[in-house]
């Protein structure tokens, strides 16, 4: 995933809620309808994972681009 996709993906976890529920259900139909391919590797470390816990995610990555 490149540095914009990644921007993206947390820019749409922040701004669209029904994203992070569909992350949190279905990651890989998720991933795929924001324009994203996802790899195993990314489908595995989104399993099990909850809307909150990418909501925070997204929230700590983004509070580390700002600072870099």
């Amino acid at each position: 995933m490149s540095s914009n996709d990644m921007q993206a993906l947390v820019s749409k976890v922040m701004s669209d809620e029904a994203f992070v529920n569909a992350l949190a259900s279905n990651p890989e139909a998720a991933l795929k309808s924001a324009g994203i391919t996802p790899t195993s590797e990314m489908l595995e470390a989104l399993k099990g994972v909850d809307a909150a816990a990418i909501k925070k995610l997204a929230a700590s990555f983004g509070e580390e681009k700002a600072a870099g």
